[in-house]
């Protein structure tokens, strides 16, 4: 059951961060965008200690570059580096605050942000300011993401108290002995 929570969650997310949150909220002039799928991605990556918010990053970033993007790869590359660096980041951490929650938020979608950049001046665009495009949007959408990767994360650590939603223990060849 718990794959099939995540796989409907990673679904939705894609379509509405490639439709209804594509279009940046113009707040005071600046360009926030929401992203579902790292917001979900990263509040897995806080709930869980294993490989599988790596994983549903991949994946949800393959479903989002197959239904709206030209390069095969370019935001399944993005969102996965973004997970690896955030459970990297939070691994040996025991307890944690709503400061590195927001933290998490902010570095994630930063770290999306110039990957994402770093594959398209790969591919050769070469007319686009980076720091005009990270003062004026990223920083201002990281910000938000930080903000509502709490409300995010109160929703996920809830669904995981119930028990269909937990992954199972590993067994270790050790403890037969």
């Amino acid at each position: 059951m718990r794959y099939v929570v995540l796989i409907v969650m990673g679904i939705l997310s894609a379509l509405l961060s490639g439709t209804a949150f594509s279009t940046s909220f113009d707040v005071a002039g600046l360009g926030i965008q929401i992203d579902l799928v790292m917001l979900f991605t990263l509040g897995l990556v806080l709930v869980e200690k294993n490989i599988a918010p790596i994983v549903f990053a991949a994946l949800t970033g393959l479903l989002m570059d197959i239904l709206f993007s030209t390069t095969l790869g370019i935001y399944a590359l993005s969102y996965t580096v973004a997970a690896a660096a955030a459970s990297v980041a939070v691994h040996r951490l025991e307890k944690f605050n709503f400061l590195h929650i927001f933290a998490v938020g902010m570095g994630g979608y930063i770290v999306k942000e110039l990957m994402m950049a770093l594959i398209v001046f790969a591919q050769g665009a070469r007319q686009f300011e980076m720091g005009t495009i990270l003062l004026k949007d990223t920083l201002p959408s990281a910000a938000v993401c930080g903000a509502l990767l709490l409300l995010v994360y109160l929703l996920i650590s809830l669904l995981y108290r119930n028990a269909w939603m937990r992954p199972r223990a590993a067994a270790h060849f050790m403890d037969e002995l």
